[in-house]
């Protein structure tokens, strides 16, 4: 069986350049490798999940299609799919020009700008009169599991009974959207798929205030339990998935828990791809002395920012540790059960049958039944004698039942029946090696040279982790050449950027400030115009460093 990679792509911003360049080269260099004759089926690489979260959202839906049915789109590394929007076609010009259904009353930016981009390379392919050729590409699995991280600003009422009466309801905001796409099913490769996705990505990058809120049609089966119950089909206002779920990688677990059914973990992989490693955030000068109100304040939100964006992770960490135990109780089980004679086997079987049935039947009880409870033993138990068939094959028949019995109701008790262990690899940059990472990332739309060094930043870190990829490896694949990247732009901030630039930027934002102040409805003109002067003219000298 070939070996399956996942691919989680964190929220970046214009730093989604960095992410094209990541994934150009990985999926370019995986592409190579499985074609290679000297590859053997076993050791090839299929990319079967993508999951991202706000810029990386976007990214993971054209790598989806593209994958699946244009792989000539992801061949040349300064035109392709992923560096023409990201680099060539987004900018400070384009954010700035409002048109279309823009409203300043409803974004900074231009969220229109954002749409143009996202049809030219996700819907396009299904508005020309021509019929597209579909053309797989070779890192791709049969089928593919999107994943969108969302924020739901209506939010989702879920309720939970109490005793002896009552109801506790709360409410979810941290929303997702889930799709396979089959690769070889024509109706998958059409514009009723692809322009919702298409959709769901803007929503997905809807950065708060600087993009306008996006509305996506959702139906009452994705929300299992919501009370009242979801309607069939209804519409929620989305903004950037980053806000709940910046690193997305609970989302490619799940997904993968479809593909896999909890089977060959050992040949799973994930990729987590991020334009900046994570680093502490901890303060140790922080105290109750020097609380006041402005660095309290600071404090909390980073605190639960920092939380909320890296929860996934924590997760991940805490759920390894609890499958590892698990699996070495498993096999110690297991190697007792093999000690002594057929006769002492089948004694140790029967006493451990009987416990496991009793505590089987309450683990079991009182679950929420989609399917008979006995369906569901069966299923737990298929899959855990899949999971460990060798060690089961080691053992009697008996001894072998009575064993997986076992360990499905310590694996139940524990609620690990829908958890493995997850080899995560990461490609990811320091905000010193990046010119983008100014402003919260946004300083990259200001001049294209920043994401061509940023994409090429990408292009260089994905092809030093492809020469050394550990158990995913090796890799056969000859690295394309990478342009000389100017040195100079490394760690670039606003002190050390063109002050032509930065002015010509203050200045076409003071003109969109005029716009929003007047749709917000102040006025007169005089009014506004001593605002901008007073106010909004020293904020952005302040930010952009004039």
């Amino acid at each position: 069986m070939p070996k399956r990679l996942a691919i989680t792509i964190s929220g970046a911003v214009s730093l989604g350049s960095y992410e094209a360049g990541v994934l150009y080269e990985i999926i370019h260099a995986i592409g190579q490798h499985n074609t290679d004759p000297a590859t053997p089926s076993a050791d090839q690489i299929k990319i079967d999940v993508l999951t991202g979260a706000s810029a990386g959202g976007m990214t993971a839906t054209i790598a989806a299609q593209k994958l699946a049915y244009e792989a000539d789109a992801l061949t040349a590394p300064y035109n392709n799919a992923f560096y023409l929007p990201w680099v060539v076609d987004v900018g400070i010009d384009g954010l700035l020009a409002m048109h279309g259904r823009d409203d300043p009353g409803l974004s900074i930016l231009s969220s229109e700008h954002v749409v143009d981009i996202s049809r030219r390379y996700l819907t396009a392919r299904y508005t020309s009169h021509a019929t597209p050729p579909r053309k797989k590409h070779a890192a791709a699995a049969d089928e593919i599991g999107l994943g969108l991280a969302l924020s739901n600003l209506n939010g989702v009422d879920y309720g939970r009974a109490l005793l002896p009466t009552g109801t506790f309801t709360y409410t979810r905001n941290q929303d997702e959207l889930a799709r396979i796409i089959h690769t070889a099913l024509p109706a998958d490769d059409a514009l009723g798929v692809w322009d919702p996705l298409r959709n769901a990505a803007v929503a997905c990058g809807a950065f708060p205030f600087a993009f306008k809120v996006v509305d996506v049609v959702r139906h009452g089966v994705e929300y299992d339990g919501a009370t009242p119950p979801v309607a069939p089909t209804q519409p929620f206002a989305y903004t950037d998935g980053g806000v709940f779920q910046n690193e997305p990688l609970g989302l490619a677990k799940n997904l993968v828990d479809e593909a896999d059914f909890h089977r060959d973990v050992e040949s799973r992989f994930y990729l987590y791809v991020a334009p900046g490693s994570r680093s502490s955030t901890s303060n140790a000068e922080f105290s109750a002395a020097t609380a006041r109100y402005v660095p309290m304040a600071m404090r909390l939100v980073n605190a639960i920012f920092s939380q909320a964006r890296f929860h996934d992770w924590i997760n991940a960490e805490r759920m390894n540790d609890q499958v590892v135990l698990f699996n070495a109780q498993a096999l110690a089980l297991q190697r007792m059960f093999l000690q002594g004679s057929a006769e002492l086997q089948l004694r140790q079987a029967e006493h451990f049958q009987a416990a496991a049935n009793d505590m089987i039947s309450a683990l079991f009880a009182d679950q929420p039944v989609t399917q008979p409870p006995q369906e569901k033993l069966e299923v737990a138990r298929e899959r855990l004698r899949k999971q460990f068939a060798k060690e089961y094959g080691e053992l009697s028949k008996a001894a072998g039942n009575a064993w997986i019995d076992t360990i499905m109701a310590l694996e139940k008790s524990a609620a690990l029946g829908t958890r493995d262990e997850m080899t995560i690899f990461g490609i990811t940059a320091e905000d010193r090696e990046l010119a983008s990472h100014d402003l919260s990332a946004f300083a990259g739309f200001f001049d294209r040279r920043f994401r061509d060094h940023d994409y090429d930043v990408g292009r260089r870190k994905a092809q030093a982790f492809l020469a050394d990829p550990g158990k995913l490896g090796p890799i056969r694949f000859a690295p394309e050449p990478i342009r000389r990247i100017d040195a100079s732009l490394d760690g670039l901030s606003f002190e050390n950027m063109d002050h032509k630039l930065r002015v010509r930027v203050r200045d076409k934002l003071r003109r969109q400030s005029h716009a929003i102040l007047k749709a917000s409805g102040l006025g007169p003109a005089l009014l506004r115009e001593a605002v901008d002067f007073v106010v909004v003219k020293n904020v952005l000298n302040a930010v952009l460093k004039i």
